[in-house]
């Protein structure tokens, strides 16, 4: 057996680093709840189904005990935690949740064992169910939320030629504090993924034989409502509709908590790290909440630009690690056309991409475990969920009579920028039409709700060009990233590295050429008609609500 130890931990006690085995898998199991579990069991017991084979294996009595932080962190990163203790030994799972299909539930299941005879909480065992538990649950303390014991009668499913599967008939009992326990009974075929038709025959007749229906909840569903405990909501920060009766403040506050809700929501999905979008949506909301602070400055109280500079820092711990998502997600296209050899150096770029990832990422896990970030949700939440001032004059403005020329202020600009631009111009100038761009997108998408389809449809031409400028920044981005990758490691790389590296330098300059062609396509629609049918609407608005004394 190997050596244990055990080690610091950032994340609260210590970690365990002794002997871990662990899988990470699949799991694909039909659900049904049952009334007669006994009674599934005797006719399993003596099943005699042409095609399969049906063996009695082991009882069990299982005992669970499940885990989440205060603010039900684990949970938000789309898992269950569980600790299992099966007599001598022990195991922490983690299950992705999924919703049924055709009472079918495809989850992935993460698992490690924990040492016999040594009380190791989930979060800290040395595993790779540690780790993930660590990073989801951040500062907050991992404890206790109800547990279950399940007396569990086990049988193998065969086709005569191989195993197909398992059927597993449970009795659940659920600890209710001074009430009676709650008791409910299920059974689960859990198959692979391969053998799911192979199987369907046969639990189509144990469907009939046993009267089972598709389970509406899971084991942890139903011990939750059980205890009487729930995920609480997402935070109430307020209305978030924009409409055209709204002051200039309100406006600003709804688009800022519609914002700071996708933030939030993508919070969990960032820390774990699994879906790159999540960062993607995270970061996304950042700049777009710091867009209408900026936009709506002139109507906000001031104390919300000290917030804005506490979302600048967020954002940009987010910005390195999206970066670095960009680039390692473009990887297999790096790969097309290359030999063995070069395919190789690749290999080598790869490896140092993902070595600064992982220094992004722990960068980024800091900011989001750091005692300011949490100082800066609690603050913008209370701001949010108190809005506007009303002794705040400016912001009592009519969105009506702000919106034309906060709109307009960000086309003059972009139009202005735009003229001078031409396929000579350097890089940096497309960059800054790129950042002009993307302000007057998000002013018109702020304003959309209150003028609909013209600013939505000029907002989409906007999009057009700022995706044009976009591929252009990131070839300009990746071309400098593989200059300093190549100085910086050149020893590393070699000689076929660094010529590989070159050649894919020099297709993403082919790229910005080719982008440099398209940008007068996605420009000169700007200056059209839309535009002005746009500013007549926006004047028009402003006039009649002036004229009336009220919006329209």
């Amino acid at each position: 057996m190997s050596e244990r130890s055990w080690g610091p931990s950032p994340f609260g006690g210590a970690a365990y680093h002794g002997e871990v085995t662990s899988s990470d898998i699949l799991e694909v199991e039909w659900q049904f709840a049952v009334q007669d579990a006994a009674g599934v069991a005797a006719w399993l017991d003596s099943a005699r189904v042409p095609g399969y084979t049906v063996r009695r294996q082991a009882t069990k009595e299982l005992h669970d005990t499940y885990f989440d932080t205060p603010a039900w962190r684990i949970h938000a990163a789309g898992y269950t935690c569980r600790v299992r203790n099966k007599g001598s030994s022990s195991e922490l799972t983690l299950k992705s949740m999924a919703e049924a299909v055709d009472a079918i539930r495809s989850r992935r299941e993460l698992t490690e064992t924990l040492p016999p005879g040594v009380a190791v909480a989930p979060v800290q065992a040395g595993g790779p169910c540690g780790q993930l538990i660590r990073i989801a649950a951040g500062r907050q303390p991992v404890a206790p939320i109800f547990s279950l014991h399940t007396h569990r009668e086990i049988f193998a499913l065969g086709d005569g030629s191989a195993e197909v599967g398992e059927i597993a008939v449970d009795t659940t009992t659920v600890p209710v504090g001074e009430e009676p326990p709650v008791r409910f009974s299920r059974v689960e075929v859990e198959v692979e993924a391969a053998a799911v038709p192979r199987a369907r025959r046969f639990v189509e007749l144990l469907i009939a034989a046993g009267s089972l229906s598709p389970a509406g909840t899971s084991k942890f569903e139903a011990a939750l409502e059980a205890t009487g405990q729930h995920v609480p909501p997402p935070p109430a920060l307020g209305s978030a509709e924009v409409n055209v009766a709204q002051t200039a403040a309100e406006t600003a506050y709804a688009i800022l908590r519609r914002q700071f809700a996708i933030f939030l929501a993508n919070e969990a999905g960032t820390r774990v790290g699994e879906d790159i979008e999540a960062l993607h949506d995270m970061r996304v909301a950042s700049r777009r909440m710091r867009a209408a602070m900026n936009a709506f400055a002139p109507y906000l109280p001031p104390r919300l630009q000290s917030l804005r500079a506490q979302l600048g820092w967020i954002a940009a711990a987010l910005g390195v690690v999206r970066d670095l998502d960009v680039q390692i997600e473009r990887i297999p296209e790096w790969r097309a056309g290359f030999n063995a050899a070069q395919g190789e150096a690749i290999d080598a770029v790869e490896s140092i991409l993902k070595g600064r990832r992982e220094v992004g990422r722990k960068r980024m896990l800091s900011v989001l475990d750091s005692r300011r970030y949490e100082t800066f949700i609690t603050r913008f939440t209370a701001t949010l969920r108190r809005g506007p001032a009303r002794s705040f004059a400016a912001g009592r403005a009519p969105i009506l009579a702000v919106a034309p020329e906060l709109v307009k202020r960000r086309y003059r600009r972009l139009v202005r920028e735009g003229d001078r631009v031409d396929r000579q111009s350097p890089p940096e100038a497309y960059h800054a039409l790129r950042i002009d761009a993307k302000k007057l997108r998000y002013a018109l998408e702020f304003v959309g709700p209150v003028y609909g389809k013209p600013a939505t449809d000029f907002s989409g031409r906007v999009a057009d060009l700022q995706d044009v400028l976009g591929l252009h920044q990131d070839a300009s981005v990746a071309i400098a990233m593989l200059q300093e990758m190549a100085a910086a490691s050149a020893r590393k790389l070699g000689p076929s590295g660094l010529l590989t590296m070159g050649a894919i330098a020099e297709r993403y300059r082919q790229h910005a050429t080719e982008l440099r062609g398209k940008f007068p396509g996605v420009y000169r629609p700007l200056k059209g008609g839309e535009w002005r049918r746009l500013v007549k609407l926006m004047d028009g608005r402003r006039t009649l609500a002036a004229q009336i004394g009220r919006p329209t």
